[in-house]
Order: structure tokens, then sequence, then C-alpha cells
């Protein structure tokens, strides 16, 4: 049951915009004990699907340039083949350790942005009131 929750919930903030794939691999590599590298494939692999009706719709509203997508595509491709390849060479407690690097180097500036904004809506409110 737990995992139809944290599934429904990291649906919906990828729904909203938010990066919520280390959510779920944080989930299966902790509560559920997977490998680090089987859990990155799962959550890439969720993302095809929860992706999928944002592609749709930025399909019909004409929003998606096809020519890059297919460029994007081809090297996504090859990057996912060499990724793989070369993570099955590296022991899991260094992916673990770059995956959390990688979420830290991108989670920081982004909560810095929010932080920045929050307080900014605060002294405007101030000075209003």
């Amino acid at each position: 049951m737990i995992d139809f929750f944290v599934s429904a919930s990291v649906a919906l903030l990828s729904g909203l915009g938010v990066g919520s794939g280390g959510l779920l691999v944080v989930f299966l590599t902790e509560y559920r004990q997977v490998g680090q590298l089987f859990a990155q494939g799962i959550n890439l692999l969720f993302f095809i699907f929860s992706s999928g009706s944002a592609t749709a719709v930025n399909l019909r509203l004409r929003k998606i340039c096809c020519g890059s997508v297919l460029l994007m595509s081809i090297g996504g491709v090859i990057g996912a083949i060499v990724g793989a390849v070369g993570a099955s060479f590296i022991d899991p407690a260094y992916l673990r350790i770059g995956f959390g690097l990688m979420l830290l180097i991108g989670g920081v500036p982004s909560f810095l942005r929010s932080g920045r904004e929050v307080l900014m809506m605060l002294v405007r409110r101030k000075k209003a009131s």
C-alpha cells in the first residue's frame, strides 16, 4: 500500500514540475532496499510514463520542436547506453554518493532561489501593511 501512495505522490509532484525522481530513488534504495542502479532504472521507466501526458499536451499545443527532440533523443539513447554500461563497472556505494551529490548540486540553487523569493514576498507584504 505504501508503494501506491509513494508512486502517486511522485507522479503528482512530477506533474507539478517538481523534480521528484530523486524522491523515488531514495524511497526504493532506503525503504525497499533496491540496488542504486536498479532504482535509477525504475525511476527512468517511471518518468517515461509520468511524462507522457505532458508530452501529449505540448505536442497538441505545438510547443515542441520535433527536430530538436530527434537530436536530443539520439543523444539521450547514446548517453543512456554509455551510462548504463559505465555504471555497471562502478561500486554501488559510489553511485549513491554521486547521485546524492547530483541532487545537492541541482537542488541547492533552486532552494536558495525559492528562499529568496519567499523573503522578497514577505518584505513586500510588510511594506504594504
